[in-house]
């Protein structure tokens, strides 16, 4: 076990000649026993203590006959008049003085939002525990992460505490938790929806999008978010699927088995793409990040340990390094945009491995670093080339573990995505052990 801010310290030290080094850590390092994270972890709520939104002064009744006509709860990054806009912070955030425009159109389309959902520190942590309150449980998993950072919205979505999310996605922060939860998450392209009362750490990364149980009501509320219509969402299968899954990451066995499961039921085809560069993105998303969280206006806001660990790390990124990180993802989005002209699809596991054990996820009260690198092996792709991406179930492990298939598309082909994604959900694999 390895904690997170013991290998940003020996980065650190190991930095030469304005390069940051790539290093894994393989010292023990304690890991909290079950006692120590049932005290720490205890059950907990989901929603901020605010109360419902009709309390607040402002009508949020229904329009009749509304797309929506359900229940809606709203990542914390995200303003919402009557709620403090807190971005997981340990002091609150501030009271917004008018909704977000997605938020608008969510009311307008017959939403009812019923509350603003909690999420990590700054949307850092895909585990889920980087909280200043208690972590929720996994509804789907008990025992294990809930994944995050749009970790309430997932878990009050797979509870049926509403029947609509709205997360936000740095690295993954929509998928991983949808996968976990057993649910659908749509990462948008970062500009499809109104980027008005959308509060971003990191500030060329991050999306907001739907996490809900099925694909109708992603494709639902999506055409509201973005103000679109889709006529009829019909199934759809490409030819084939690009595959760039390399050697230098086996997912596991499980994973693997749903995965190649679930693309022998859609019928396509496979086609091997390279695309250099997706080895470094878990990487190159983590030090972009960090750099754009340390350089970015929440940097005085961050008070857990990985919090403070990935500023750390931000700071150290002198002006060079940035320049060297973002003509890296220059590379990458060209490799990618060339794999993407030669099959409209890239298919990957959304994560390597299935929910980790929350005793396994944690040390020392932080996020165990090698399970971030499995969790986001595959996920910062689309936010570094701001393409859409689609996580949906296609199984459960046989400890009954969610498992998750993802897509990948080019710019603008949020619907397409939909439509393969109601596919792989009408094959029936997604609650069928593997």
């Amino acid at each position: 076990m390895v904690a997170l801010d013991s290998v940003a310290q020996r980065l650190l030290k190991n930095r030469r000649s304005g390069r940051l080094l790539t290093w894994v850590a393989r010292a023990p390092v304690p890991v909290l026993g079950p006692d120590e994270m049932a005290a720490r972890y205890p059950e907990p709520g989901f929603f901020q203590d605010s109360g419902p939104l009709v309390e607040v002064g402002r009508p949020r009744t229904a329009v009749a006959g509304g797309l929506l006509d359900g229940d809606v709860v709203i990542k914390d990054q995200i303003d919402v008049v009557g709620f403090a806009t807190g971005v997981g912070m340990q002091s609150g955030g501030a009271m917004p003085e008018r909704d977000a425009t997605l938020v608008a159109r969510i009311v307008a389309a017959g939403g009812r939002i019923v509350g603003k959902a909690k999420m990590t520190e700054l949307g850092i942590d895909g585990i889920g525990a980087v909280m200043h309150y208690a972590m929720p449980a996994n509804p789907r998993a008990p025992g294990y992460s809930p994944g995050g950072s749009s970790t309430g919205t997932a878990v009050a979505v797979a509870t049926g505490l509403a029947r609509y999310g709205v997360g936000g996605d740095g690295l993954g922060s929509i998928r991983i938790p949808a996968a976990f939860c057993g649910l659908v998450g749509l990462k948008p392209g970062r500009d499809r929806v109104p980027r008005d009362g959308i509060r971003s750490p990191v500030r060329t990364l991050d999306a907001v999008g739907p996490i809900t149980r099925s694909v109708d009501d992603c494709a639902r509320l999506w055409q509201v978010m973005a103000g679109e219509t889709i006529e009829t969402l019909a199934p759809w299968t490409p030819e084939r699927v690009g595959i760039a899954i390399g050697s230098w990451l086996r997912p596991a066995r499980s994973v693997e088995r749903a995965f190649d499961r679930a693309l022998a039921a859609l019928a396509v085809g496979r086609q091997r793409v390279d695309i250099a560069g997706l080895d470094r993105v878990t990487f190159m998303g983590g030090m972009i990040g960090a750099h754009e969280l340390a350089t970015g206006p929440f940097a005085g806001e961050v008070h857990t340990r990985a919090g403070r660990t990935s500023r750390m790390l931000g700071n150290a990124i002198s002006h060079a390094d940035a320049a060297r990180l973002y003509a890296q993802r220059d590379l990458l989005r060209a490799a990618t945009a060339r794999a993407l002209e030669r099959t409209p699809i890239l298919a990957f596991p959304t994560t390597a491995i299935p929910p980790p054990a929350l005793t396994d996820a944690l040390v020392n009260g932080g996020p165990e670093l090698r399970l971030l690198r499995a969790l986001g092996a595959f996920t910062p792709l689309a936010n570094l080339c701001d393409l859409p991406s689609i996580a949906v179930p296609c199984g459960v492990d046989d400890r009954g573990r969610p498992l998750s298939i993802m897509f990948v598309a080019a710019s603008g082909q949020e619907t397409a995505l939909l439509r393969l994604a109601l596919a792989v959900e009408r094959t029936g694999l997604g609650t069928k052990p593997v």
